[in-house]
Formats: C-alpha cells, structure tokens, sequence
C-alpha cells in the first residue's frame, strides 16, 4: 500500500484533445471452441483453483505458476457467481517485479466461480509484455460479454535499470491494454500507450469509457480507442486550490466523480465530470489528522459509494479512508460519509460503534511492511433493497468476538448483522507472505490470494 500524501500527481489539462489509438489485429491465445455457458459438473469435490495442467504445458512451455496480488472480477458465464481475473504464470523472474525483456511476458486469466473450486476457462486466457497493476472488467463494447482493462502500472526501478519498453517521460510507466471479449472465446487486443502520463494504479469503468487518474479517459467507439483529456478546474467557490492526487472513484448513472486532496493538508475535494471537465463540487476535511481517502492501488481498489440515503433529493458520499500518521505501524482504516455540503453525517447513518477505525485485531493481519492486508471497505446489495450494504476489511468482515459482521443497512442507518459465525481463519503466515481477499459476497466465498508467489498458496474458505 503506498502512502497516499506522499504521492504526488500535478495534473495540469488547458484544453481537451483527442488521440485516436488503432487496435493491434492480433487476437491473443486462440483456443478451441468451448460451450463455457454450461456449468462444469466435477465428478469429484474440488477446491481451491484448477488449471489443466496438459493444457498449461503444451501452451506455456518454459513458464510457471504465479500470481501478482492484483485482480479483476465479473460474472463471465452469467451464472450469478463472480469470477475473478487473475496473474496466474510468468517467465520472468519474481525479483524484477515485472519483465526483463521484451521476451518476458505474464499470463492473465478468468478462472471461473463453481463456489468450492475457481476452473481456468482456457478461452479467456491472455498475455503481454508489461507490469501488473490491476484489472477492471465490464462490458465496455455492450454486446453482452464482460471486457478487460488491464493495466500495466510502473517498473521497478529501486534495484534494476530502467528496460528500454518503458517511456522515457520519467514516470516509469508503460503501456496498458483493452482486451474486447469475443463471446468468451478470445479476445482482441487494443494497446493504450502511456505517452508522457504517470503509470496507471487503477482506474473506473463506466459505459463505453475508462475513467484515469491521470485526468483523462479513453473512448471506445466500436473500431478503436479515443483518449480525450478532461480539464480539470482548480477552483471551488471561485477560489483557488492546489489540487493534488487525483483519483478515479466511482461511476453509475449519477455521474462520474474523482477524489482529490488539497495539497499536503487534511482537506479533499470530491469531483465530478462534467461534459469534458473535471470540476470540484464538494470540499470536506478528514476527522483524524494525517488521513485520508484510500489510494486504492491494490486488491478491491477502494471506489467510494454514491447514495442518496435518506431519498430528500441529495446525495451522499461514502468514502472508505485510513489513517496514516505513522511509518512503523499500520494504515487503519475508517469510513466517513460526507454530504453535498462537504459536512461529515457519519454518525447520522452509521451507528457510533462503526464510526470508529477499524482495530488491528479485527484486521487479523498485519504485513512485514507495515500495512495491514485488509485496508479496504466494499460495497454490495445483500437483500435486494437497491441500497448497498458495507463489507469493512475488503469484503472479509468487522471482527467481533469469533464472527464477523457486514453492515446493513436498516430503516435509514447502518447498522451491524452477522455475516459469518466465526473468523474466516488466520491467515498470519511466519514467512511474510502478503494476501490480498477476494470476496463473493453473495455465496459467501472468501479467498486470500497471495500478492507474490504461488497461487496454490492461495488459502480458500466458503461458507
């Protein structure tokens, strides 16, 4: 987890311009054709995932089993299960992070939700040159099938020379990449070139655009990718502001909105797209000094919630945030809720129990870094009442006792309801393994992912 306030993203957008980037024609790792619309039914029980490990062989000779924390998830099959996009094999050593040269590449795939086991759909399996830096999954072309954004993020530069693939704008980044589903069975390639932007770390997809943070998003207009800039307007009630650290948050039908903070203080501005400009409509400060909105770069990638909770006509800014005012203990973790007037209404929708951060004990895990693994709040409608409900800890729960607890929300408040009796289980690990969770709310299927190795380290639970 980086440290939000110490990242640093001048972001400076005099008109808007528009790039039309060509689709590369290849379509990556053809597979035969397979009726993935059917359920696999295991003549015996599985857990944990499943890859053919013929198949692996004869398609990745030289390349082995590994994951790289990031990951996407959607429901591919349309079963009603969430599957989850995942690094799962390399031919680059785990020490360069990412890739050595441009020989080296990584293998992403979906492997689909069959609740106790997740299967590799051997269609849906893609490779590049690049980083990892997470995925985000939707229908992007609206032909019914989910699409991947993949993005590549930066080189590891502390210990090895920068590759000669990355640009030379000195950011580190590199390039990210489109992938267009062909009816689950392949998929199309359309490179994004990184130019002299920052790398991407996570991003917002809503129709038929991907939504940076580097004030800019991309357009697919059914033939290519359009990059259009969004100006972005450094002033709040005429007055004048160093906004910094822009970040894609959340995007529905109520609109497209950014978080960003105001210089190196305990102020922020939540941001809405507005035809092509970025403007700032909500001033708020933090309630604890040194904190602020998750950065977001990891695991779940912390999108905030947009609600009009008490239905008066205004909406509501849930905004999952951490404290981090110290470099030798963890992030902890809290949730606020803002309104449009910028005033903190936590209490008035949360009870006072979970308004507080969140404790490292109920966490239950704390990473050789400093950070804790589960940093992140999502979100997800559990009893169909068009509000969604909160999942404190990436979707893992709020520790109480042995239970943990999702928050529900009930006659105008949030409130704790159990989720699951007894915890998940303790996933310390005495060689410092870092997992990132992946959670299928609505079957109850929790996984902590490795971030770095192998992913049959994978520890798996559902309930």
């Amino acid at each position: 987890m980086k440290k939000l306030l110490g990242v640093l993203i001048v972001l400076i957008c005099i008109s808007c311009k528009k790039e039309v980037i060509q689709p590369d024609p290849i379509v990556e790792i053809q597979q035969p054709k397979i009726d993935t619309t059917k359920p696999i039914q295991p003549t015996q029980p599985k857990v944990g995932f499943v890859i053919d490990t013929n198949w692996f062989k004869n398609k990745f000779p030289g390349f082995w089993i590994e994951t790289h924390r990031w990951y996407g998830y959607g429901d591919f099959n349309k079963d009603g299960f969430r599957d989850i996009v995942v690094m799962f094999a390399t031919n680059a050593p785990g020490d360069m992070k990412h890739q050595k040269d441009t020989s080296s590449r990584v293998v992403v795939g979906v492997f689909k939700n069959y609740k106790t086991y997740f299967e590799l759909d051997t269609n849906l399996v893609y490779s590049y040159l690049g980083g990892y830096s997470g995925v985000n999954v939707g229908d992007i072309n609206k032909d019914g099938y989910l699409d991947i954004y993949q993005m590549t993020g930066y080189w590891e530069g502390s210990s090895y020379p920068k590759p000669n693939y990355y640009n030379n704008s000195g950011h580190g980044g590199m390039d990210s990449y489109l992938f267009i589903n062909n009816a689950n069975r392949g998929f199309q390639k359309y490179k994004i070139p990184i130019g002299e932007d920052a790398g991407s770390t996570t991003s917002v997809m809503f129709g038929n655009r991907i939504y940076m943070p580097n004030a800019v998003y991309y357009e697919f207009d059914g033939k290519g990718i359009n990059r259009i800039d969004l100006k972005v307007d450094y002033s709040f009630n005429n007055e004048k502001y160093d906004i910094r650290v822009i970040m894609p948050k959340y995007a529905s039908e109520k609109g497209v909105y950014y978080l960003a903070s105001k210089g190196f203080t305990d102020t922020y501005f939540i941001l809405k797209v507005k035809n092509n400009n970025l403007v700032p409509i909500v001033k708020y400060d933090v309630p604890y000094s040194r904190s602020g909105f998750s950065e977001g770069s990891g695991g779940e990638r912390d999108e905030m919630y947009v609600e009009d909770l008490n239905k008066d006509g205004k909406l509501e800014f849930l905004i999952p945030s951490q404290i981090f005012n110290t470099t030798t203990e963890p992030c902890t973790p809290y949730l606020m809720i803002v309104d449009e007037m910028g005033t903190n209404v936590s209490s008035k929708y949360m009870d006072e129990q979970i308004t507080k951060p969140l404790t490292w004990d109920q966490m239950s895990y704390v990473n050789r870094n400093g950070f804790t693994g589960f940093i992140y709040h999502t979100f997800y409608d559990m009893n169909g009442d068009g509000i969604k409900d909160i999942f404190p800890a990436s979707g893992v729960g709020y520790k109480k006792g042995s239970d943990t607890y999702y928050y529900k929300f009930e006659n105008g408040k949030y409130k704790l309801e159990l989720y699951h009796p007894g915890w998940t289980g303790d996933v310390n690990d005495s060689k410092n393994t870092n997992y990132w969770p992946f959670v299928d709310e609505k079957n109850g299927v929790n996984l902590f992912l490795v971030a770095e190795g192998s992913l049959h380290r994978t520890i798996f639970k559902s309930f």
